[in-house]
């Protein structure tokens, strides 16, 4: 029995290795087509927007190898008169790896794929769905019909040297798609961007090289594979494209302003807002009074932009509202005060973001000169660099940058302390006195009005010295403390070895490596650079480095003494 068994494995082993060693591409032998399975009755498919992650499966029978060899397949969707099948709308390899007798997409996949190739929406599209089977050289395939029916997903974009985004069409600008009083989407898209004088852009359908490009025609119509659009001045604009009547506008928006009660010059004139830029406008606004108000283009009440009723800050068109049967009204603005306003006309919606002051503003005033902080949280703000003081500077915290604000304070020292990052805490009150620190250093501050704290610290730097080739390498590393010296400079003295390497530490905040490790002198950055290899004689040296106020970069010198 035993040797039975044995020499039927030594068959299949034989049987095996002769299949993977005679695999012959070119010789006589057959693949038969597969054999596709009726898609469902009719060969139609409605896709859903409600069920965009819906599974569609194609089914076929299996193509046979003569030679048993393996077959692989895949799928392809294409028009039914397509003449290049070697690009067609939709290609999906088969389930396991390529083995199985079925593939899958989604509603959503096939309808995207769809519509970037030109497909409208509601219409019934005449389509061939194919399997191909691969088998080594060999290839058969079967196929049949599809009627499909997909839904309105569509998206426009703006790419070109015109536009914010430039050339780059992976990355190319949302356009806004408007809806009517049912909220039913609309075949007009818009986006507020701003476009350079004589300088090409095109409206795709979708954020890739390979989207349907649409430009002009002869008599100004949007058409594929158009001529390039350009304007003849340099400005903000408002981009309409109506995709029903395949039309484009192009309107300058030169200002967008701010218009109403609660304002200085209430309903005489606007205030304008800085555009940021990406459809995006931002500027601080003192509210004086309470009441309504309204924002308008270019200093006339043609175009003017209110809330949507029943929402919280929805941005419409007073005129496109009334079109559509939408009902818009004034903001609202119920408490004076300094804000921070924030207009967003951007593809992904049309917002309106309101935040008060002085929650969003701090300053920290040096000797009279204003540095604003960043706010970090709900009452929390910080320094953005550094700064280098001395005892002999007057501090102080104020929520306007002239000081005329309300001011924050400490009556607490901020004393020295050792270690790499010496930090502390001190008490915040409402107060006008002016604060100061005990000794000269680089300082970074956080301030919390809620909690009132004022939270401070700053580095200690080392230098770092080391032999990479030695058996301790650098954990027998000489660490020197370096001396501060106002404003943001360190130096020391010490001894240094030929051929060991320097670096400049404060562990791990600060890792200043050197843009030329070789030189003597030069740049330096932190975080990146190279390891300091610039010492070729031993000897005594004098070291300094000049660090930048956000210890992003600095400079450095070693001298020999």
């Amino acid at each position: 029995m035993k040797n039975i068994i044995l020499v039927l494995l030594v068959s299949l082993m034989v049987w095996g290795c002769e299949e993977e060693s005679n695999l012959d591409p070119s010789g006589n032998w057959e693949l038969s087509e597969p054999a596709v399975k009726t898609f469902n009755e009719g060969n139609t498919l409605v896709l859903d927007e409600s069920k965009p992650q819906e599974i569609i499966t194609f089914n076929w029978e299996a193509a046979v190898s003569s030679e048993r060899y393996g077959v692989y397949y895949t799928v392809l969707i294409d028009s039914l008169d397509a003449e290049d099948s070697s690009a067609p709308i939709l290609k999906i390899d088969a389930l396991e790896g390529g083995k199985a007798l079925s593939a899958t997409t989604t509603y959503m996949e096939l309808n995207d794929a769809l519509y970037m190739t030109g497909f409208k929406a509601g219409e019934d599209l005449e389509l061939t769905w194919t399997v191909v089977a691969n088998c080594l050289s060999k290839q058969t395939q079967a196929g049949e019909s599809l009627k499909v029916n997909r839904y309105d997903d569509d998206k426009l974009f703006l790419a070109g040297a015109a536009t914010e985004v430039g050339n780059d069409a992976s990355n190319a600008i949302l356009m806004y798609r408007n809806v009517n009083g049912a909220n039913e989407k609309l075949h007009l898209f818009e986006s507020y961007t701003l476009l350079k004088a004589n300088e090409p852009f095109m409206v795709y359908n979708g954020r890739s090289e390979n989207a349907v490009q649409y430009g002009l025609s002869e008599d100004g119509k949007l058409v594929k594979d158009g001529d390039p659009i350009v304007v003849d001045t340099e400005s903000v604009y408002r981009v309409v494209v109506d995709f029903d009547q395949m039309t484009i506008e192009l309107n300058p928006i030169e200002r967008l302003g701010i218009i109403g009660a609660p304002l200085e010059n209430g309903w005489d004139s606007d205030e304008m807002l800085a555009y940021k830029g990406m459809g995006i406008w931002q500027s601080d606004i003192s509210f004086v009074g309470t009441g309504s108000f309204i924002f308008r283009t270019n200093d006339n009440w043609s175009y003017n932009l209110k809330k949507v009723v029943g929402s919280s800050n929805t941005i419409m068109s007073e005129s496109f509202a009334g079109d559509q049967g939408i009902d818009v009204e004034d903001f609202s603005m119920d408490e004076p005060g300094y804000y921070t306003l924030t207009v967003n006309l951007v593809g992904e919606g049309y917002t309106l973001d309101v935040q008060k002051a002085p929650e969003s503003r701090m300053y920290l005033i040096v000797n009279g000169s204003s540095h604003e902080l960043t706010m970090v949280g709900d009452g929390i703000f910080t320094t953005t660099e550094y700064l280098a003081l001395q005892p002999t500077d007057a501090l102080i915290i104020n929520t306007e940058s002239d000081g005329s604000g309300m001011s924050y304070s400490t009556s607490d020292a901020i004393e020295s302390g050792s270690g790499d990052k010496v930090e502390g805490t001190v008490a915040l009150s409402n107060m006008d006195a002016t604060f100061s620190t005990s000794f000269d250093q680089a300082f970074g501050f956080t301030v919390d009005v809620n909690a009132g704290e004022l939270t401070w610290h700053h580095y200690n730097i080392k230098l770092f010295h080391w032999d990479d080739d030695a058996e301790g390498g650098w954990d027998d590393k000489v660490e020197v403390l370096m001396t501060y010296s106002h404003p943001y400079t360190f130096t020391a003295t010490t001894d240094l070895q030929a051929d060991f390497e320097s670096k400049f530490f404060s562990p791990w905040d600060v890792q200043f490596g050197a843009d030329d490790p070789n030189a003597l002198a030069g740049s330096m950055t932190n975080g990146g650079g190279s390891n300091f290899t610039n010492i070729s004689a031993s000897g005594s040296y004098d070291v300094t480095i000049v660090v930048a106020g956000d210890y992003a970069t600095g400079t450095y010198e070693f001298k020999a003494r």
